[in-house]
């Protein structure tokens, strides 16, 4: 029997085997695309490892940024992870001034703290109230999770009914979002053993 068809994003912005793998691992039929004709129509992916200027205009080169907002737009499951869930903000300020793809109110900007940057590793994410997490995206996942981090910015939402998750490191940043069909990760869930899996799988069974 064939999976549930998931698109994921090639744009030039890291290695996409890993979530690939792990989308495969909960049963996704996967596809890579480069071109909005090559999309399915089903549940899509923007990964990403870099820096977000570049990330935008690899995008905007391709046409991707259209197809994104196309997607959404039609309400089908869109998932953004790592420098994927950054770009969907307003803006960032990596290396200057750059507009992302404004699917969430808010701007990606460098670590202000004395600890180490970037933030790598595993820490826990929680909701932002109560003890359980209440979205459908989340079903099954334990407040207090532990998963994988490799970052240097984070986002500051400015519309704290969009915030999915938070985690502490020198006070709390946003580490995941949704919004409608929307839904974005700071962390690698593809890197985040059973918890990581359980979120994909979630997202796989998405049907906002």
């Amino acid at each position: 029997m064939q999976g549930t068809p998931v698109d994921i994003i090639d744009y030039d912005m890291g290695n996409l085997r890993s979530i690939a793998n792990a989308m495969i691992e909960v049963d996704a039929d996967v596809k890579l695309v480069r071109r909005a004709d090559e999309l399915r129509g089903g549940h899509l992916i923007l990964p990403g490892v870099g820096a977000f200027g570049a990330s935008m205009q690899n995008l905007r080169a391709q046409g991707m940024d259209h197809a994104i907002l196309g997607h959404v737009s039609s309400g089908r499951p869109f998932l953004g992870i790592c420098l994927g869930f950054q770009v969907m903000f307003e803006h960032g300020t990596e290396m200057g001034e750059h507009a992302g793809l404004g699917l969430f109110k808010g701007t990606v900007s460098r670590f202000v703290t004395s600890l180490h940057v970037p933030h790598v590793g595993w820490n826990t994410i929680r909701p932002v109230s109560g003890e359980r997490f209440e979205h459908p995206l989340m079903r099954g996942t334990a407040a207090g999770a532990h998963v994988y981090f490799v970052h240097s910015f984070r986002a500051e939402a400015t519309d704290p009914r969009d915030t999915l998750t938070v985690t502490g490191y020198d006070g709390d940043f946003v580490s995941g979002v949704a919004k409608d069909s929307m839904a974005g990760f700071q962390f690698h869930p593809e890197k985040s053993g059973h918890a990581g899996l359980g979120l994909l799988r979630g997202f796989l069974n998405w049907n906002p």
